[in-house]
């Protein structure tokens, strides 16, 4: 199989195409450290259906500034798998450490999760975050002192924090948080 045609379909089909008649899911698949885009690459060349979003980052090494994009969540990347498709052959792919299981049986990713991941990323396949806030969005604060507070999202800065209005004492008090401490509220 040619380098070319591993990539031709970039994008994995949403959940609800069928893999001999059976509806796929999404599964996370845990890599070893640095080793996403290899494990990537050997499931794609298994023919297994694979989303591996990625971000830009800034590397700074002998004085030479570079971006690259690298894995958004590291260690993780996903495949698509119907009811009956065998996963056996992931654990033992290269790059790959296991699939994530419970109970001997591999454990989907709740629906639509991965498929809002897959539409904020983009053709170079970054993924990008402040495509899924929108002012005006309610959330949860899930981590820090102000655990388990609801707010309304204010505003999404590009630097990974956002501002919120919390409503404490019957005002609005604006706060900036870190992306990854909230949760949107459906």
């Amino acid at each position: 199989m040619q380098h070319a045609e591993l990539y031709y379909d970039r994008f994995p089909e949403p959940v609800g195409k069928t893999y001999g008649g059976d509806l796929a899911r999404w599964y996370v698949v845990q890599t070893h450290q640095h080793s996403e885009s290899l494990a990537e690459r050997h499931l794609l060349s298994q023919t297994f259906r694979t989303y591996l979003p990625k971000r830009r980052r800034t590397v700074r090494h002998a004085r030479i500034v570079r971006t690259v994009a690298s894995a958004y969540f590291d260690c993780y990347l996903f495949v698509s798998l119907a009811a009956q498709q065998s996963w056996y052959p992931i654990n033992s792919t290269v790059g790959v450490r296991r699939l994530v299981m419970s109970k001997g049986m591999p454990v989907p990713a709740p629906y639509g999760v991965i498929e809002s991941l897959i539409a904020a990323t983009d053709d170079d396949g970054i993924l990008h975050p402040d495509i899924l806030l929108r002012p005006g969005q309610r959330i949860r604060i899930i981590d820090g002192p102000f655990s388990e507070q609801l707010g309304v999202l204010d505003h999404v800065g590009s630097s990974g924090a956002v501002k919120i209005l919390l409503d404490i004492m019957n005002r609005s008090i604006p706060i900036t948080i870190d992306r990854d401490k909230l949760s949107v509220i459906s």
